[in-house]
């Protein structure tokens, strides 16, 4: 059976939202804490990444200006990995996946902002669905998980600002440009973070063991550099309305390997999923509302 290339960019694109899906599995699986997960992750993701940077010209190209914009950017991502992967070690997986459905909505607001232009009324009204959901949410979750899912709201700020500002600034370098300085950047501040955070807790585990070893290298080449490669080879022939409703998937993917791997579902009510059905359903249709309302927003590419 010949695929068109389309219909390939379409399974790479699946693939690559599935292996994001699973960052939430993983980041469960490891038993360092976050902030020694994250500087793993940055690490490896980084050196990994580096014949992807050469490849494409290095940095050859970029203005100081241009680095110290998506350095700064990557601080931004920092704290997006920490308070996900936080998220995660306060409450579960599905906590946190459940939380990336707010980013499109806080991404809507930011892009308003950054690009000073007014919100249009599709997005207030996705942002005002997502109230009631997340009342739902809290309120059929464990105490002891609230501060994990609070967590997990603010990493999905984090990833809204930082994505807008990437947008924002994409035409200054290249995709896999900004990758490998954002991920440098994460190290680095965590790299200054972390000798602090051991002068208060000194136990804190920072070398990993056993089976951390091999999820980390899973974590930071097959859900990081493998799945960006995919994604971006995706987006040449997919129109930004397909890309959208794909990335949305993957709290959906997250949630349902979280069941799978960890039977997670037993942790939590019917209202709870009720309340996560409407956010994930409400940012879901979100795209597919704004092309019908705005087609010209979502123009169609390449077959």
């Amino acid at each position: 059976m010949n695929l068109t290339d389309r219909q390939k960019a379409i399974l790479n694109l699946h693939l690559a939202v599935f292996l994001f899906g699973f960052t939430g599995i993983l980041g469960k699986l490891i038993l360092l804490p976050a902030l020694t997960l994250v500087w793993w992750r940055a690490l490896m993701s980084w050196i990994l990444m580096l014949p992807n940077l050469k490849q494409a010209g290095g940095l050859k190209n970029l203005t100081p200006r241009s680095i110290f914009i998506f350095l700064g950017i990557g601080v931004v991502v920092c704290f997006h990995w920490m308070c996900f992967y936080g998220s995660i070690k306060l409450s579960n997986s599905s906590i946190a996946m459940i939380c990336l459905a707010f980013i499109p909505i806080f991404t809507a607001f930011f892009e308003s902002l950054f690009n000073k232009r007014p919100l249009n009324r599709l997005d207030v009204i996705t942002g005002l669905v997502t109230i009631p959901s997340m009342w739902m949410i809290v309120q059929n979750i464990d105490l002891s998980f609230r501060l994990g899912f609070a967590a997990g709201v603010l990493a999905s700020l984090f990833s809204a600002i930082f994505a807008s500002l990437n947008k924002k600034y994409i035409m200054k370098a290249t995709a896999i440009q900004i990758s490998w300085l954002e991920l440098f950047s994460v190290w680095l501040v965590l790299s200054i973070i972390i000798p602090f955070m051991y002068f208060y807790q000194p136990e804190m585990k920072f070398l990993p063991t056993g089976m951390d070893f091999l999820y980390l290298i899973l974590l930071s080449y097959v859900c990081t550099v493998v799945s960006y490669v995919l994604a971006l080879k995706s987006l040449h022939h997919l129109s930004a309305f397909s890309s959208m409703l794909a990335f949305n998937l993957e709290p959906i993917y997250g949630i349902i390997l979280a069941i799978l791997v960890f039977s997670e579902h037993k942790e939590f009510n019917t209202y709870f999923y009720i309340g996560a059905t409407i956010l994930i359903l409400s940012v879901f249709l979100h795209p597919i509302l704004q092309k019908k309302w705005n087609p010209k927003q979502f123009p169609e590419i390449e077959q």
